[in-house]
């Protein structure tokens, strides 16, 4: 007697129906059909990822069904969706959160309805409900809590799969037998859940425009899929009690979870921006027992193959992040990402700031009235974080900076991210750092920052001793970028301070005489391709020279 295969029926699910149909035992059937040809053939059952030309024909002959639905009854039908169906299950990509699992979900009405038929969809990882029934899938025995079907079926037991396949016995040529159809009606799924299967369903047909933050001339199911399943992972990943083994992530994988999971994937990815995404993650997470620095490198660790998934979480982490990571990733932005060369991009931020930002720059991210030394300092470190992966202490060093103004520039930091507009600070910041990272270079503060002042502006000695010591740190100071109080000639005395503040005031350096000393000086120090200063221009990008 014929078995004819069921809309979306598996493989192995239409060969026990066929088997069970004719009372003949798993061995039996395969070797009738001829795809038992050696020992490993009923234990690996690899013709259930794809089958082999001569393997078609011969099942074709001996059942009469056509070879697409042989082919769309195996798991190489959902390869172009990033499946990968390999003979041996163990190297199979089921589309799990936890690789290589495979999944035995099961939904108890279907079963009941046509007769023990197990459909191909719930082998994937992202199916989780039924649409049909509005259940979540069941992924147990209701007798002994296992899973309810083995890798392959009993070789001398007549297969149905309308029953628990567990072995029964210790010696495995019994069956547990527990009826599936008769497991309590699982639990129902949420609309959310229901809304997002259905989305995922769509999507496996080759619709993606449910998916608004992808561009839909590019974009493809399988990549879709792929984001979908990172994003479930590290959602799945947070509701998770941490692990304390390095490199092993601890999922939980009970269906109710997954499917909230998937759905939360589902949402985000269906968002109509980053900043939406991002609100829908934190919304999801907030109950999460992850701490911020867990989630942080997940989010990284998953940006290095999925960076829109990336910039959704590094956004969502915004509110928590110290203002470092802040920058590093750019959070604060619309489009935060994982730094791609940041080794490249420290030594280009490095050589074109001072160690003290410039003045109009400093005005213009804090405010009128934050122009201390001390501020223009630490926002030259925070521009040197966006993009790069360097510590605090490496890059104010690699800024001129001594330890004791690390300390500083550290402790400066931690007060910018309580200020009360730091969204609005850091994407001025990171303004800055594309700018200086996008036009050529006028001056490298590098090689300015290791220049030997010591003969600077000395054939202009001129007025008292202590004025000209002021005079020669404020140009020490306005060539260098360096702070006035590392020049050589400078006093630790608030008479020598408040007489370089009122020099400053003067505008003295003005000097057409004095700044051709200055210009001299550059030269004779093999610097004569770049001007004496250059501040990049606030509003038109140009750069000022002077």
């Amino acid at each position: 007697m014929r078995a004819q295969p069921q809309a979306g029926e598996g493989l192995t699910s239409w060969l026990c129906a066929y088997a069970r149909l004719n009372d003949v035992t798993w061995r039996q059937m395969l070797s009738a059909v001829g795809l038992h040809r050696s020992r490993g053939d009923m234990k690996h059952i690899g013709w259930a990822g794809y089958l082999h030309t001569h393997e078609i024909d011969t099942l074709a002959a001996a059942t009469a069904v056509d070879a697409d639905s042989l082919h769309a009854m195996t798991l190489h039908r959902f390869q172009p969706l990033g499946i990968t169906a390999a003979r041996r299950p163990t190297h199979t990509d089921y589309g799990m959160l936890t690789t290589p699992a495979r999944p035995t979900r099961y939904c108890p009405q279907c079963l009941d309805e046509n007769d023990g038929r197990w459909q191909l969809a719930w082998l994937l990882g992202w199916t989780f409900a039924c649409t049909r029934h509005k259940r979540l899938l069941a992924d147990t025995c209701p007798r002994c809590g296992r899973p309810p079907m083995r890798p392959a079926p009993l070789t001398d037991v007549v297969p149905d799969l309308r029953v628990c396949t567990q072995s029964g016995g210790r010696h495995g040529r019994t069956v547990c037998g527990a009826d599936l159809r008769s497991k309590k009606r699982g639990p129902a799924a949420s609309p959310a859940a229901l809304a997002a299967q259905h989305t995922i369903n769509t999507l496996s047909a080759g619709d993606t425009t449910a998916f608004s933050l992808y561009d839909q001339h590019t974009a493809n199911p399988a990549h879709v899929l792929a984001d979908l399943r990172a994003l479930a992972r590290d959602v799945a990943t947070s509701y998770a009690a941490p692990v304390h083994r390095p490199g092993k992530r601890s999922i939980d994988t009970r269906i109710d979870r997954v499917a909230d999971a998937f759905t939360t994937a589902v949402q985000t990815l269906s968002a109509p921006d980053i900043t939406r995404a991002a609100t829908i993650i934190r919304t999801t997470s907030a109950p999460a027992p992850a701490l911020v620095s867990a989630r942080l490198l997940r989010a990284v660790d998953t940006g290095s193959s999925h960076p829109l998934v990336a910039a959704a979480e590094l956004a969502a982490l915004d509110a928590d992040l110290p203002i470092a990571d802040v920058l590093r990733y750019r959070t604060c932005t619309p489009h935060p990402a994982i730094p791609r060369r940041p080794e490249a991009t420290l030594t280009t931020l490095t050589r074109r700031l001072p160690t003290l930002l410039w003045a109009p720059w400093v005005t213009y991210i804090l405010g009128d009235g934050h122009d201390s030394p001390d501020a223009q300092r630490m926002l030259a470190c925070a521009v040197a974080h966006v993009g790069t992966t360097a510590p605090t202490a490496v890059i104010a060093t690699m800024l001129g900076n001594t330890a004791r103004d690390s300390l500083d520039v550290h402790i400066a930091l931690r007060s910018l991210a309580t200020c009360p507009d730091r969204s609005a600070v850091g994407v001025r910041i990171v303004e800055l750092a594309d700018h200086l990272a996008a036009i050529p270079a006028v001056i490298d503060y590098h090689r300015r920052r290791r220049l030997d002042y010591t003969d600077l502006l000395a054939d202009r000695c001129s007025g008292t001793p202590i004025a000209f010591d002021a005079l020669r740190c404020l140009a020490f100071e306005h060539v260098s970028g360096v702070p006035r109080v590392r020049a050589p000639w400078y006093r630790e005395t608030p008479t020598f301070a408040r007489k370089c503040h009122a020099t400053a005031a003067s505008d003295a350096l003005q000097d057409p005489a004095l700044l051709a000393s200055i210009e001299g000086h550059l030269r004779r120090q093999g610097v004569d391709d770049e001007p004496i200063s250059a501040v990049p221009a606030l509003l038109d990008c140009r750069v000022h020279q002077g």
